[in-house]
């Protein structure tokens, strides 16, 4: 087991996983890697590693697989993915699929709740941990979300005793699903779509999850990592890493790529850094920021 988190202070490796599987069961090594560290690195440590298993950060996993495809990197051995912490989206599924040919399987947790819904083997609909958690989905007027709806999650804890947590808004939104094909009969949800601050505001004061033309970037721009930050209703900061500076030309192509895939003109301020991106302390990274209110 590979694990890239944010609290691990340095690099090291051990004869197990540690506590609690390891006292359940009979496992492998295990090699902790600090987020911090330069991608490359991570790399380099990854393929002598030879892990079986990768656990990391959706964000993280996104520079790997694009470091790995554009180098002609194989991680030997990788067979299963475990996303935590952030959103994983369709698209880097897919990306991650292709560059490292590996399964990837999510993680719905926090650190209020711990696990809430894990990702099924054979449907990828998410199956809600309802021996622990009472998990809702209700919409604005607080109704419980049908089939197909997207809603707020609502979390009451049945086993935190010292501080239980009661209908707790957790602050994420999720899409409801249909009971899963395979047979588990737990309740599932078929997306998680991210945190509130993560909508766009439009400037008529509307919400939605916003789309950036992510897949049309690397088209125009030799572009790494990218942030949005919303500021105004019509202002919006884009952060951005790249391999070499970028020309005027590419930065007007892409400013046509994101104001299209926003669906109007908005003001976009360009900023850029030499490495990688601030993460939040607890290591998480969030493509899409709103820093408005409605």
């Amino acid at each position: 087991l590979s694990a890239i988190r944010a609290n691990f202070p340095a690099y090291g490796c051990g004869e197990e996983w540690g506590p609690p599987t390891s006292l359940l069961f009979r496992t492998g090594a295990s090699q902790r890697i600090p987020v911090t560290t330069d991608v490359k690195q991570q790399v380099e440590w990854l393929v002598s590693f030879k892990p079986d298993i990768l656990l990391v950060y959706p964000s993280m996993l996104d520079a790997i697989a694009l470091h790995c495809r554009e180098h002609g990197i194989e991680l030997e051995g990788l067979s299963h993915i475990c996303t935590v912490g952030e959103t994983l989206s369709p698209r880097l599924r897919e990306d991650v699929v292709a560059a490292l040919s590996a399964r990837v399987f999510d993680n719905y947790s926090s650190q209020e709740a711990g696990v809430i819904a894990l990702q099924c083997p054979a449907s990828e609909l998410y199956h809600v941990m309802s021996e622990t958690l009472i998990v809702e989905v209700i919409d604005d007027a607080g109704r419980p979300c049908a089939e197909g709806e997207i809603g707020r999650v609502i979390v009451t804890d049945l086993h935190n005793f010292a501080t239980p947590l009661i209908r707790y808004d957790i602050g994420d939104y999720a899409e409801v699903s249909a009971p899963c094909p395979c047979g588990r009969g737990l309740p599932t949800l078929k997306r998680i779509l991210g945190r509130e601050r993560n909508l766009i505001v439009m400037p008529d004061g509307t919400r939605h999850w916003p789309k950036v033309g992510r897949s049309r970037f690397r088209d125009v721009a030799p572009v790494i990592q990218y942030q949005l930050i919303q500021h105004g209703r019509e202002d919006i900061e884009v952060r951005f890493v790249t391999e070499t500076p970028l020309t005027q030309a590419q930065e007007h192509d892409l400013r046509d790529v994101i104001q299209e895939a926003l669906g109007f003109p908005f003001n976009l301020r360009f900023s850029y850094f030499p490495d990688n991106l601030p993460r939040s302390a607890n290591g998480k990274f969030e493509e899409f920021v709103c820093k408005i209110g409605t």
